[in-house]
């Protein structure tokens, strides 16, 4: 008896876990660059006003996110955001922590910058066992005889998103799924715990 209730407090504060460090992680992310803002900001609001303004710092926040989104989808700021980057990416430890964090940001970005095209399904690493992949371009091998072979270049994750393999299959090979890209991330995040009963392409109506 006392087994059991000691392997029921355990799947049950495993579970808890999981479900409140996603939320977690989110609020601390939030929470952290909220305040940054406000102890930056505020003193200097505060100083040009004479007094001071409860929840300033977060209204400051949101306006300095909607105004780097507004920038950056004009010509002019997203030129100026490369620029910034180039001179980012020549400090070191800066570029290789920066260059991750900015992928994992795109693939779930509605604009979805990132190379991921489509979630489909593949026969990988064998015959009769199926992976699912992210399509991310397609290219055309010439095979020695002379006839050329179109193929679907596929990421498939291995360790979360951004390590896995990278493979090229005949494209009548691929099967496409239903899911969109973001669905497909939470997929591999959840290492499958999250996963549609038909991943596979929907069937037309009749």
């Amino acid at each position: 008896m006392r087994q059991k209730i000691q392997a029921r407090l355990r799947r049950y504060f495993i579970s808890g876990f999981f479900t409140l460090i996603p939320i977690g992680l989110s609020v601390l992310v939030v929470w952290t660059f909220v305040s940054t803002v406000d102890l930056t900001l505020a003193p200097v609001l505060d100083a040009a006003l004479g007094f001071r303004v409860p929840g300033l710092g977060l209204i400051a926040a949101l306006l300095l996110i909607l105004g780097a989104g507004v920038l950056a989808s004009h010509v002019v700021g997203e030129r100026l955001l490369v620029l910034a980057e180039d001179f980012l990416a020549r400090i070191p430890v800066f570029k290789w922590v920066y260059g991750t964090i900015k992928q994992m940001t795109e693939a779930f970005s509605p604009a979805n910058k990132a190379s991921f095209k489509s979630v489909v399904m593949v026969e990988f690493p064998r015959p009769g066992v199926y992976s699912m992949g992210f399509a991310t371009g397609e290219t055309v091998l010439d095979l020695p005889d002379g006839s050329h072979k179109k193929l679907t270049a596929v990421y498939i994750p291995t360790n979360h998103v951004y390590i896995g393999d990278v493979i090229f299959v005949p494209a009548e090979n691929v099967i496409p799924s239903h899911l969109s890209v973001q669905q497909g991330i939470q997929v591999v995040l959840s290492a499958g715990a999250v996963h549609p009963e038909r991943p596979g392409q929907k069937r037309r109506e009749e």
